[in-house]
């Protein structure tokens, strides 16, 4: 049977509100009674639920990383990002709850609201998140890994995903390419309206219409036949196309096949993806690297400042790093 407050008040000889108080912090106990209730509780082993303040930090030591996984290749994207996290989070002393819900608001508001955890990590932030406006309602510490449109005043970590659209580009314009495809993400990660996804994008077709050279692009799943019907579908609308950019980590090697299969190893292919993806390809490719575990460990070192009252910085934005292959 489990030890309750009742069992702690009975074994250190005082009343239940007492141990509720020396528990909570609430009110002022002298050094004795806590000392004898601390005694107690440790002679039982009592824990207390999750929601019970910390005998001396009023905290659980537990975060929530807010991630909906998504079903299919995606969700083995999304896993290092959850071991980089769960990592950089034991390492702070905390532990990692993860709220895997489609609808992202309702657990934040469950578990922030029955006292489960200290702060919240925000994944998969889109253009128009509704959490960050919950959350600052909530006042509960929170980071944002992503950017979106509207932060609500809390503090965000991102990679610079503008800035990597727009470098993928650079590189493509000064080797010479002006028609220039841009082969992205699933078609359900734009109809979600992940920020990530549509600022990569967005930074590469700006920085081509500036130069005035041609930009086209298209979502694509990450199968052969959904790699077969994007290349065709930009070859289609953009016939000389020369240059292609990929932010599709598991479509990449699928893409390079198929570039060799139709003759078209000349296409210049400069992707987007975590080093490990790029040096696992038969063929050498340029890319900026998705930097996965400095992003996961810097957005829980700014949350765990957050929750400790240090002021943090607005804004972390990891700059984008080509590597020519």
């Amino acid at each position: 049977m489990a030890v309750t407050i009742a069992d702690v008040a009975k074994h250190a000889g005082v009343s239940r509100s007492t141990v509720s108080y020396v528990l909570s912090g609430n009110r002022s106990i002298s050094a004795e009674t806590i000392a004898r209730v601390e005694a107690s509780i440790e002679a039982l082993q009592f824990r207390p639920h999750a929601g019970a303040r910390s005998i001396r930090t009023g905290r659980t030591g537990v975060i929530a990383m807010a991630l909906p996984l998504v079903h299919g290749p995606h969700n083995q994207v999304q896993m290092p990002y959850v071991w980089a996290a769960l990592t950089a989070a034991q390492e702070a002393g905390l532990k990692l709850l993860m709220l895997t819900d489609d609808d992202g608001a309702t657990a934040i508001r469950d578990t922030v609201g029955s006292a489960m955890v200290d702060g919240v990590m925000v994944m998969e932030v889109q253009h128009r998140d509704p959490r960050p406006k919950l959350l600052r309602s909530l006042k509960c510490p929170a980071v944002l890994v992503g950017t979106p449109a509207n932060p609500h005043g809390l503090p965000y970590v991102d990679f610079d995903f503008v800035a990597c659209g727009r470098t993928c580009a650079e590189h493509l314009l000064e080797r010479g390419h002006t028609h220039v495809g841009f082969l992205g993400q699933p078609a359900e990660t734009y109809r979600r309206g992940l920020a990530y996804a549509e600022h990569a994008r967005d930074g590469a077709l700006a920085a081509l219409a500036e130069e005035g050279a041609s930009g086209t692009w298209t979502a694509c799943e990450p199968t052969s036949g959904g790699v077969v019907d994007a290349l065709t579908d930009l070859v289609t609308r953009d016939p000389g196309l020369t240059g292609l950019i990929v932010y599709n980590e598991r479509a990449l090697p699928l893409v390079l096949d198929r570039l060799a299969g139709l003759g078209r190893g000349d296409v210049d292919v400069v992707a987007i993806c975590p080093d490990d993806a790029a040096d696992r390809l038969a063929r050498p490719v340029t890319s900026v690297s998705l930097p996965v575990e400095e992003l996961a460990r810097t957005a829980v070192q700014r949350l765990a400042g957050v929750i400790n009252g240090e002021a943090q910085p607005s804004v972390t934005m990891l700059a984008p790093i080509l590597k020519v292959r």
